[in-house]
């Protein structure tokens, strides 16, 4: 932490992401970019670890600083900031390919360029970078992104291609009354008499979850029913709904109800699907959904 830093975040968040004085602190800076849990040493083989600033000068003056952990097997770049004077020169693409560059200098295997957001603008850079993976929370492998996950990406808020793979692989080709075939609506099939343990549970907490789009049914959440015991247990299509004055009904006779599937959250069947695995089958058989409401 010096004057000289905080006066260039100072300038970067104002001028880029356009925050003011109620947002910006030195105790916030300290907190956000100057403390690490990761300590600095030297690995066994010399290898240089921990929290580093990287800084670049020009005639002397601090102009630009990137935050970065040095890990066993990888450099991982957390934060990029720069002074508005040299936004024209492209700082996060130099600061990119620096950082590629020390990795390699320093015999890291892999370059962690952080989070990929594809509905996100200013994040879509990354995939200029090749080659370049993304980490499948499922399956816990690593999938390059190519045009099929990129496509993947534009279809769903979600992507995991070891899901896709399955679900292309299980589906059946014949045609659904409405036209569709059932892959174009099926969702991926349940693991195989059990839900996922919750130490492996991608996300610290259900709110991550919702925020990230994901389900319930694919938390493995004790209390929570999984996939596979919700398709056993409970005949989501018979579950019931009112609309106030107009009687009740149940959910198959929605025209949109097959529009999507249990661990889509977004759409009317997951979120019955959530209701269902969180109340149990018994409350699930017996309840009626105000809808109205």
């Amino acid at each position: 932490m010096t004057d000289e830093k905080f006066a260039l975040f100072d300038n970067y968040q104002r001028k880029v992401h356009h925050e003011t004085d109620a947002d910006i602190s030195r105790a916030g800076f300290e907190r956000f970019l100057c403390s690490s849990p990761i300590h600095r040493h030297s690995g066994s083989s010399g290898k240089k670890l921990g929290s580093y600033h990287q800084c670049y000068r020009l005639d002397g003056r601090l102009i630009a600083m990137s935050v970065v952990d040095l890990l066993p097997h990888g450099l991982s770049g957390v934060y990029f900031i720069y002074h508005s004077d040299f936004e024209r020169w492209s700082f996060g693409k130099l600061s990119a390919l620096r950082e590629a560059a020390l990795a390699l200098e320093g015999g890291y295997e892999y370059y962690y360029m952080g989070y990929y957001i594809h509905g996100c603008k200013k994040m879509r850079y990354k995939g200029d970078y090749r080659p370049q993976y993304v980490l499948d929370y499922y399956s816990l492998d690593w999938d390059v992104l190519d045009d099929d996950m990129r496509a993947l990406m534009d279809r769903t808020k979600y992507a995991s291609m070891s899901r896709e793979r399955q679900k292309r692989a299980t589906a059946p080709t014949t045609l659904l009354t409405n036209g569709s075939t059932p892959s174009d609506t099926l969702c991926p099939p349940p693991p195989a008499d059990k839900s996922t343990p919750t130490d492996e549970v991608p996300y610290p907490s259900p709110v991550d979850a919702v925020l990230a789009g994901l389900s319930l049914l694919d938390l493995g959440m004790p209390g929570v029913m999984s996939l596979a015991e919700l398709r056993a247990q409970v005949d989501l299509d018979s579950m019931r709904i009112t609309l106030g004055r107009q009687g009740v009904h149940e959910m198959q006779d929605l025209v949109s109800w097959h529009a999507g599937c249990e661990t889509e959250p977004a759409s009317i069947m997951g979120i019955m699907a959530e209701l269902a695995s969180a109340a149990g089958p018994v409350i699930a058989r017996e309840i009626i959904v105000d809808l109205s409401r």
